[in-house]
């Protein structure tokens, strides 16, 4: 064993030699080899390299013909590249290593030589490899080409929804099939070439095909486009085989979209090839079609959508995106954009034009812009051929001739046209066969119509589905074809024709049409034989028809004339006995029309809005006549006894809106109706029910479509557009239950019902509870029922009811009465819900709840279920309902989900919308909570007690998905739109955030918010994701506490990118607008206005450290901003308190006013702080300018060249209150373009006076030829005149259009002469309150050319013309004027006392209201022809035959008294008897906003608080000479409720010389005076204080300004000898602060009672005060009083930062200005050091008797520094 052990470990041991020595010779063989190894590696790269040569070349080859590389051959060649690149460096490597000697370089590098051998015989294998490798037998192959990236596709804002809309069904898996329609050119092949675009990015499909169909489709061709785009090559012949082949194709993709563009009729997708449906569920088509109807009828498309023009602004900048920048050229500019109207918005038109003439010559424009006018040529080029074609081709698809007839008639009608109107020429003309009745007619033309539409030939009108609307592009298409091929001729305004056309062509004529024409004469015969259909429109009151007009037109058969006047209408058109149809609309007739009753043919009469009086017994011999319509035929009062019954074919009679006189002798009875067997249709207005004869009623039954109004002065036109076929409008003093059987049975089928002032009645629907009344109804309002305390007396379900309104039912309890007994009887009476759950509503879309006295209009369990009943709810408008405590719970809002439109206004109770409750758990669940999903508008305004919209969920988001607008108005209380309350001790603490993290709006454009005084903040960051994206536009208001709207954003979480307007205003607390992270990413800012805030800087400085260079000069980019107002920031410093540039190149607009230290312009950009703008890279691009008058001091004073305000076409000055500069009017020889100015305040005491060398002024006798219109307002040092006389305004102003004359307050008359408005046509004075009168009769005889006269609120004026005893007499002739306003003047008499004479040829409108004191208009003769109607009030107007009696009339009535405007009381009036018979309450204040009250010597008060509470517009009260008067309010004993009292707009108060006065308001009630600015007491000895609980007794003193008092606005406090004994309360209180924070002036004078002004501790509020008078106060002590229990955490230093003048006068008992902390007792100075005045300049001291030293002896130089006068008076 031994032995064989031995030999088997010496075997092992010879083997194992054996290996390691042939290991060693192959290592060695490396080292002696290595150059035979480094050839062999040489050799074998070369020839490698000449292989991936040849195969590159094989590659370029293949690439030329457009093959795609074989992915193998691909992989080889990466593989190669890697490898040469990589192997041979290292082998280089290696081989420089190999020559390095060791040992001194004695001897060779063994190791390198053997790794360089090693490597380079491993590489050469491998490149043997790969050289074997390539043998390919093709190096590419062919696939199909990837589609064309369409990169010009311009997106438009308003098609976005559409695009998205499209893109999202295309993602959902239940919608197969999607069309897009609309008229051709609109742009659908472009949209959906852009979602190809888009898919093919985002791979939403694996293949995604476009094919054109056109309107004659090839199949192969087709087919072929598809099978090519997937790569599939149709050698078959068949269409069958080839469809089939392609199908089996289709089906192996996983999901498809295939597009057909332009699709014309059905295609059959089996006969192209195209699975669809269950053959391939991830198949998908997208068609086009220019016809609706195709798509959803033929082709069955799941969903569609219509592509619209492009709104103006989108079509503007498409056109100059296509046409460049030679449109923005000042001279062609205006041309162009005429052009671009005339494309009327279709992107294939505004292309076409704008390239053809792009960088064309202006005259090429204006040629171009005349064509476009006249599109009726008959060749299309002229327009844009393509357009044409493509619209004519639709038309030539028209299935019949009367279809395309009706196109045309419709198409020529133009927009908004009625039905009626259509229906009414149209069966004239016999277009409407086979029916038998008018109303099967309708049906036809409504389905004809409606075709159209869907062949978007017609457009969908927002009026209604009866209406219809045109393209423009349509219209002149249409235009065309009518004329070449139908004969119809068809003159507008737009078409500048004025002359007939030829003989021939007028005797082929078939139609006329005659649309304001240009044309002013007619001819005297119509020489048309052909001519069936004649229309005339025109308001050119010169145009009339000759008597034998019609004699060659004997074939008419429609007649259609409107707004025309006849003496008589003309005789030939007795002859027209073919005539179907004749309407007569809007026409004065001359009161005779028996002519008419010889055309015994017609069918159709119309004489709407006419001024007939009569309807004479020979229309009864119209036995043909179907249709009569008299509607708003204000002076028709009779109709001749049985005319109506013998128009036995009688089948739709409308008469709404006259005031008939029924049953009179020889007048016709209202019985005659029943006996009209075919009468389908009625509008009818009666007075009386119960006057209309027994049965009248029960004979309507028969009726099908009705509007019956019963009672006096229902306003007709309020009604004018039904949605409903059976209206019933009853005003009752009585119930339903004592009316006529037959009214009953009538509102049985009535589906609008409309019941007013419902007096006595309790339920007011009694008689109308059982299922059957209740079927039909439709709409139901109820209004005015005092005594309403139900609507119905049983449970119901109201199973068609879309609309329902409840308003001003005070004394409403519920719905039903049952209610109150039934499951909710647990709740008092004054507190059960209007609905209970068992009064059902499954249709009801809006409900309006208006001044109902309910304290929840739903229980607030409701079950889901019951509540289900709402669900269909789109509109929810609550206003006015004061008790309202609950409205929803979370749980009724998830049934809400149609809802789109809420409003919530003036509910004072309601704290939040949302209540709180338990939650549903999958509710809590979800991380977002979306509420109200399809809402798109929410209005929250007048909500005093509203904290917040909702409560705050700890997890939750409150996410409003769709809300497009959000306003939120006057809720003081609010703290946040998502209340989130918590508690800090005993105290309730909120963040005072508008928007945070727990509320989204990604779909939110607009959001409002004014008034809300709590908030301090608008968005706080962080917000959620995808909240406020769209937002576009902001406005603030009103918020006095805001401090940010955006907090300083860090991290650039916010982002506004879509913002376009942002307004700020009345934020006097806020230091700045924007973050500079915000305002640098406002790349569609368009409009920006910060007015009347406190701002420092515009944007916020970035905060320290978060930029690490301090250094860097930030760009704020505002690339489409046009218009900037920045008003009155009397803090700002700057734009931007760092480094920065500022660029504006698109501003047009500048609004810059009392900016503080913010320089605005400059010329440098080194300035530090820069300038916000390089003038001479702003201004000459500026087209509207307005600035104070401290930057006009500086344009004048030379330091801008006169050439950068070319481009100003509007200027406004307006005078600064720091300083006072005199306007000079050859300041405006600068502006050479300029077309409007407006001077505002400033100190002009005469216009077109120039300063002379001398100093002497003269007259000015330039010419300003470009001013076509001047505004002069606040000039209250104009007096007495405009100008002085002999100033040559003519020549001065020759082409002055428009003169508007404002709160000149100084002035007595304009003071013009004859000459000096001879270019005038429109002249406005408003609110010039020392105006007696316009001008002289001398001077008003001169108005040649005025058309609109607009007198307002001159509460002085007597009468318009001033007349002068013992003055001749004279013609005064108006002769152009045809729009005449006199409104608010309270003293006005008469027009003109004078005995002249008076014209107004052209007068159509006549306004006079709040006019009290007008008797007469004239006392001379008074012609005017064309006047209808005095207007009295909105929507208001009376006639009583000529204008004279009718102003008579309207004074007797006491019309002048409703709505008033301005109103003056006086012991001389007739206004003040006027006012005591009124004095309980029937007397209307809502417009009231003058009120002047002098020499009354009867009136203790003036009104009540319930009267005050109207008062929602009063601005200006003034009270003078009224020595018995003791209050302005008077608190009632039944007025105990009312706590608070608001006069909102209130602005200033004069009282004067009132003996008796004590308080403003009495009573224990907090008196809000929002926007009060200046107060003024005079001579009111016995007044104490504004608002006051009680009389003054004893020893107290009641403040003047007390915590019952709030006027945060308050600016000027004038106050002369009074009972004040105390101004301000000496205790701290919110009230009292912010009504000091804004005053500027303060005058105390006469004011004997008075100690001291202030209280220390306010003065740290009196930031703003820059005048300071304390006079003649016999007992005033010092100025500024600390109290030793409320001196606590006062500021040792008296700062008045602001204040400029100080005066202090006869002040016997003033020791000093302040005490301070008194420690200074000995002879104290009348300022100490403690008391700073930094800008004060004007110091005037007289008679203070105690003062003995005026300053401390050491004085600090900020106390003295800054006197320019110094006035001492001992």
């Amino acid at each position: 064993m031994e032995a064989i052990a031995t030999g088997a470990a010496a075997n092992i041991s010879s083997e194992a030699a054996k290996g390691i020595f042939q290991e060693a010779a192959r290592h060695i063989r490396y080292v002696i080899f290595y150059q035979r190894h480094v050839k062999n590696f040489e050799d074998k790269l070369k020839k490698l390299i000449e292989k991936r040569s040849s195969m590159q070349q094989d590659i370029v080859v293949a690439q030329r013909n457009v093959e795609k590389v074989k992915a193998d051959v691909q992989g080889w060649c990466n593989r190669v590249d890697k490898l040469i690149l990589e192997e041979e460096i290292k082998v280089k490597a290696l081989e420089d290593k190999s020559k390095i000697k060791c040992f001194f370089g004695l001897c060779p590098s063994f190791k390198s030589r053997y790794r360089l051998s090693r490597k380079a015989e491993e590489d050469a294998t491998t490149f043997d490899d790969l050289i074997k490798e390539c043998q390919f037998d093709r190096v590419g192959y062919r696939d199909v080409p990837e589609a064309t990236v369409h990169t010009e596709f311009v997106t438009f804002e308003s098609r976005k929804k559409v695009f998205n809309d499209i893109m999202e069904s295309l993602k959902d898996s239940t919608i197969r099939m999607i069309g897009v329609y609309g008229m051709p050119g609109v742009g659908k092949t472009s949209l959906v070439k852009e979602v190809e675009r888009q898919l093919q990015e985002v791979k939403l499909f694996n293949s995604v095909v476009m094919v054109i169909v056109s309107q004659t489709p090839d199949f192969k061709k087709i087919q072929d486009q598809i099978a090519e785009s997937l790569g599939l090559k149709l050698e078959e012949i068949s269409l069958v085989i080839r469809a089939r082949r392609l199908c089996e194709r289709l089906k192996k993709e996983k999901n498809v979209l295939i597009i057909l563009d332009d699709i014309w009729k059905k295609l059959d997708l089996e006969e192209v090839g195209i699975p669809f449906g269950s053959q391939h569920k991830g198949f998908k088509i997208l068609l086009t079609s220019r016809n609706k109807k195709v798509l959803c009828n033929e082709m069955n498309a799941t969903k569609t959508f219509q592509l619209g023009d492009l709104d103006e602004e989108e079509a503007w900048e498409f056109f100059k995106k296509k046409a460049g920048d030679c449109v923005e050229h000042a001279d062609l500019r205006p041309t162009a954009i005429e052009v671009a109207k005339r494309c009327a918005g279709l992107p294939l038109a505004i292309s076409t034009v704008a390239r053809a003439l792009q960088n064309k010559e202006l005259y090429v424009w204006k040629e171009a812009l005349r064509q476009l006018r006249r599109p009726y040529s008959e060749n299309p080029s002229e327009i844009s051929a393509d357009v044409y074609k493509a619209i004519e081709l639709s038309f030539n698809q028209l299935p019949d001739d009367p279809l395309k007839q009706t196109f045309l008639l419709c198409s020529l009608l133009r927009r908004d046209t009625r039905i009626e109107d259509l229906l009414r020429y149209a069966i004239g003309l016999g277009l409407i066969n086979g029916v038998n009745t008018l109303e099967e007619a309708r049906n036809n033309l409504l389905t004809k119509t409606s075709y159209l539409k869907e062949a978007c030939l017609l457009i969908h009108s927002d009026t209604g589905e009866k209406y219809w609307d045109v393209h423009d592009l349509t219209y002149i298409v249409a235009k065309s074809i009518a004329s070449k091929d139908y004969q119809m001729f068809s003159f507008g305004k737009e078409d500048d024709r004025t002359e007939w056309p030829d003989g021939e062509s007028m005797k082929k004529c078939k139609q006329f049409w005659l649309l304001n024409p240009s044309i002013n004469t007619l001819p005297e015969q119509l020489n048309c034989p052909q001519l069936n259909h004649f229309l005339l429109y025109s308001k050119d009151h010169s145009l009339t028809l000759p008597a034998d007009f019609f004699k060659e037109a004997t074939n008419l058969k429609v007649l259609a004339l409107t707004s025309l006047q006849f003496s008589s209408l003309p005789s030939s058109i007795s002859l027209l006995t073919n005539l179907s149809t004749l309407c007569l609309d809007e026409c004065k007739l001359g009161g005779d029309i028996i002519i008419i009753g010889g055309l015994k043919n017609l069918e159709i009469l119309s004489l709407l809005k006419s001024d007939i009086r009569i309807l004479p017994k020979e229309i009864g011999q119209l036995v043909k006549l179907k249709l009569l319509d008299v509607s708003w035929c204000a002076k028709l009062k009779t109709i001749s006894n049985r005319v109506l019954s013998s128009l036995t074919r009688l089948e739709e009679l409308y008469m709404g809106g006259t005031s008939i006189q029924w049953g009179q002798s020889s007048t016709a009875s209202l019985s005659e109706l029943n006996t009209l067997s075919r009468l389908s249709t009625l509008e009818v207005q009666i007075p009386d029910a119960k006057a209309a004869p027994q049965d009248f009623f029960e004979g309507l039954q028969k009726l099908g479509s009705y509007k019956i109004f019963i009672g006096e002065e229902w306003e007709w036109e309020c009604f004018g557009n039904y949605q409903y076929s059976r209206t019933v409008n009853l005003r009752l003093c009585t119930s339903i239950d004592d009316l006529d059987r037959g009214i009953k049975k009538l509102l049985k089928k009535t589906e609008d019902l409309h019941l007013d002032e419902l007096k006595g009645v309790k339920i007011a629907l009694q008689e109308l509870t059982d299922e059957e009344s209740l079927s039909h109804l439709k709409n139901l309002h109820i209004q005015n029922g005092l005594d309403t305390e139900y609507i119905i007396n049983d449970e119901n379900e109201f199973p068609q009811l879309r609309s329902l309104t409840l308003q001003s039912l005070p004394h409403l309890i519920s719905f039903c009465s049952k209610h109150e007994t039934g499951a909710t009887g647990s709740f008092p009476q004054h507190e059960l819900p209007l609905f209970s759950e068992k009064i059902l509503f499954p249709y009801l879309e809006k409900l309006w709840l208006k001044s109902i006295n309910v304290t929840r209009v739903w229980h607030n369990q409701l079950s889901i279920t019951s509540f289900h009943t709402y669900e269909k709810l789109t509109t929810l408008k609550i206003e006015g309902c004061g008790s309202l405590k609950h409205l929803f719970s979370f749980s009724m809002v998830k049934c809400l989900r149609h809802l789109t439109d809420f409003e919530i206004i003036g509910c004072h109770c309601l704290r939040e919308i949302i209540f709180m409750e338990e939650r549903e758990e999958e509710i809590q669940a979800t991380m977002t909570l979306s509420l109200f999903p399809q809402l798109k508008s929410l209005e929250l305004k007048d909500l005093q007690h509203l904290i917040g919209f909702c409560s705050d969920s700890p997890t939750q988001v409150i996410e409003f998905q769709a809300l497009k607008s959000l306003m939120i108005t006057n809720c003081p209380e609010l703290e946040g739109f998502i209340c989130r309350p918590s508690t800090e001790g005993n105290q309730r603490i909120s963040s005072q955030v508008l928007f945070d993290n727990k509320v989204a709006f990604p779909c939110l454009e607009a959001v409002c918010t004014h008034y809300l005084r709590k908030l301090k903040m608008i968005w706080q960051n962080p917000l959620p994701t995808n909240s406020f994206p769209k937002l576009r536009e902001i406005s603030i208001m009103g918020l006095p506490n805001l401090k940010y709207i955006w907090k300083n954003d860090t991290k650039g979480v916010f982002s506004f990118k879509n913002l376009c307007v942002v307004s700020v205003a009345d934020c006097w607390s806020l230091k700045n607008v924007f973050p500079a992270s915000v305002a640098r990413d406002l790349p569609q800012l368009s409009n920006l206005v910060i007015l009347d805030c406190g701002v420092e800087e515009i944007v916020s400085k970035v905060e320290e450290g978060l930029d690490s260079e301090t250094t860097l000069t930030f760009e704020f980019d505002f690339d489409q901003l046009s218009s900037l107002t920045l008003w009155r920031l009397t803090e700002c410093k700057c734009f931007y308190p760092g480094r920065h540039t500022t660029k504006w190149p698109m501003l047009k607009e500048l609004q810059a006013y009392e900016c503080g230290k913010m320089k605005i312009f400059g010329t440098q950009q080194v300035d530090s702080p820069p300038p916000l703008f390089l003038v001479e890279k702003v201004i000459p691009k500026l087209q509207r300018l307005t600035l104070d008058s401290n930057y006009t001091a500086m344009i004048s004073g030379g330091q801008f060249s006169s050439s950068l305000f070319h481009e100003i076409k509007s200027f406004m000055v307006k005078r600064s209150m720091a300083i006072s500069v005199d306007f000079q009017i050859s300041f405006l020889e600068k502006f050479s373009n300029l077309e409007e100015l407006c001077i505002s305040y400033c100190e002009v005491k005469e216009l077109f006076c120039t300063e002379g060398d001398t100093d002497n002024k003269g007259t000015y006798a330039r010419t300003l030829s470009t001013i076509r219109k001047i505004e002069l307002m606040g000039l209250r040092n104009l007096k007495y005149y405009l100008w002085k006389q002999g100033v040559q305004v003519d020549h001065i102003l020759p082409n002055l259009e428009t003169l508007q004359v404002h709160s000149c307050e100084n002035l007595i008359s304009l003071g013009s002469s004859s000459a000096s408005f001879q270019n005038l046509a429109t002249l406005e004075v408003w609110d010039c309150k020392g105006m007696k009168y316009l001008d002289t009769c001398v001077a008003v005889r001169g108005l040649s050319q005025l058309k609109k006269m607009i007198i307002r609120e001159c509460i002085s004026v007597k009468e318009i013309v001033g007349s002068v005893e013992d003055e001749a007499t004279c013609d005064i002739i108006f002769s152009r004027l045809k729009s005449l306003e006199l409104v608010n003047l309270p003293r006005l008499k008469s027009f003109c006392s004078g005995n002249h004479t008076f014209g107004f040829p052209c007068l159509e409108e006549l306004v006079v209201c709040g006019c009290p004191e007008l008797e007469v208009f004239c006392k001379g003769a008074l012609n005017a022809p064309l006047l209808q109607s005095v207007e009295y009030g909105k929507g208001k107007g009376h006639w009583s035959g000529d204008l004279d009696s009718t102003v008579q009339q309207l004074h007797s009535t006491k019309v002048g008294y409703q709505g008033i405007g301005c109103l003056v009381l006086s012991e001389f009036s007739k206004s003040i008897e006027i006012w005591k018979e009124n004095i309980q309450g029937s007397l209307d204040f809502k417009n009231l906003k003058i009120l002047e009250v002098e020499e009354c010597n009867s009136m203790k008060y003036i009104f009540s608080v319930s009267m005050a509470l109207e008062l929602v517009q009063l601005k200006d009260l003034k009270v003078k000479n009224c020595p018995i008067i003791e209050q302005i309010i008077k608190k009632g004993a039944e007025e105990t409720t009312i706590d608070t009292l608001s006069l909102p707009k209130l602005e200033r108060i004069s009282l004067e010389s009132c003996s008796d006065f004590r308080s403003f308001c009495m009573g224990s009630i907090t008196l809000q005076c929002p926007s009060l600015v200046g107060i003024e007491v005079d001579n009111c000895p016995k007044m104490y204080a504004m608002a006051s609980p009680r009389e003054i007794g004893g020893g107290e003193k009641t403040p003047f300004f007390n915590d019952k008092v709030l006027c945060a606005n308050l600016q000027l406090a004038r106050l002369s000898s009074t009972n004040i004994q105390k101004l301000w309360s000496d205790k701290p209180h919110r009230a009292i602060s912010s009504n000091v924070r804004n005053l500027r002036a303060l005058i105390v004078k006469g004011c004997h009672n008075l100690e001291y002004l202030f209280q220390s501790f306010l003065i740290k509020n009196i930031v703003g005060l820059i005048q300071l008078s304390v006079l003649n106060c016999k007992n005033m002590e010092e100025v500024i009083f600390t109290d030793e229990s409320t001196a606590e955490g006062i500021t040792d230093t008296c700062l008045f930062t602001k204040l400029e003048m100080l005066e202090l006068s006869r002040l016997p008992k003033l020791e000093t200005f302040w005490h301070g902390d008194k420690s200074e007792t000995d002879s104290p100075p009348l300022f100490n050091e403690k008391v700073v005045f930094p800008n004060l300049d004007h110091l005037s001291i007289e008679g203070i008797g105690k003062c003995r030293k005026i300053w401390h002896d050491e004085p600090t130089m900020n106390s003295v520094e800054g006197y320019i006068v110094i006035l001492y008076i001992l």
